[in-house]
């Protein structure tokens, strides 16, 4: 048996990931699932991180490099992040694909929900507990459901 540098790479990534669901704050947790290979937006010298990622939250192994985090999100407990996803074609062949997550600044996910194929979940949004997400999400909306749906419009006021 061979073992190349993906194989050992993704040995890697699981250990990290195994780590990081060790009981530890929430706000601390990202550091270890950024070794694992997420990655977390860099930051404006003014700005300060804040990341909460909540117990139990699965980050793909596969190809944890394809997820993308912005500054300021909430991924709460139970939730789950796949960057890899089956289709099934017109002969009734399975076919496996792969495509990028990318959460955007001041994201709130609620508990449970499941994150699949590639999306884009805009600056702002919120999505409800136990939803799944299977398509972009725009900037300040809500959306809830299984598959998730539109809810309604977050209203920005400048103060």
């Amino acid at each position: 048996m061979k073992i190349g540098f993906k194989s050992v790479r993704q040995i890697i990534s699981y250990l990290w990931m195994m780590v990081a669901n060790l009981p530890m704050s929430g706000t601390f947790r990202w550091r270890f699932i950024k070794l694992a290979g997420v990655k977390f937006s860099t930051l404006a010298t003014s700005e300060k991180r804040f990341v909460f990622i909540g117990k139990d939250v699965v980050f793909d192994t596969a190809r944890p490099w394809l997820i993308e985090i912005g500054n300021n999100v909430h991924i709460t407990t139970g939730s789950l992040l796949l960057t890899h996803y089956m289709e099934i074609d017109s002969n009734g062949w399975i076919e496996w694909h792969s495509g990028s997550i990318k959460i955007e600044d001041n994201v709130f996910i609620g508990a449970k929900t499941i994150i699949t194929k590639p999306v884009t979940i805009g600056q702002g949004a919120v999505i409800g507990a136990g939803s799944v997400v299977t398509k972009d999400i725009p900037p300040y909306e809500i959306w809830a459901g299984v598959p998730a749906r539109f809810i309604k419009k977050i209203n920005i006021q400048e103060a």
